[in-house]
């Protein structure tokens, strides 16, 4: 099940339906994580990112958050996003 040139997901047909009900255990995992994925990526795709400059210029917006306080919560938040990518 390859994606299409428009990265959409195609549509399941009569055919496929029927292709799908002689699939050994292998080739209906493969069409399940395939059906998975493009699932994921639709759904990645929608959320928008998180931009951590535009989140520490809004911290130091506050009153009383200084150059160095602003530091300390760039030290403490820079690592908990680079775990999600990892």
């Amino acid at each position: 099940m390859n994606r299409n040139k428009k990265g959409v997901m195609p549509t399941i047909t009569r055919a496929t339906y029927k292709s799908v009900k002689k699939f050994d255990r292998q080739q209906f995992e493969k069409f399940c994580m395939d059906l998975y994925k493009f699932g994921y990526e639709d759904g990645r795709e929608s959320v928008p990112g998180v931009d951590l400059t535009m989140v520490y210029e809004a911290i130091a917006g506050i009153r009383g958050i200084g150059q160095k306080k602003l530091g300390e919560i760039k030290a403490r938040i820079e690592p908990l996003f680079r775990e999600e990518q990892g």
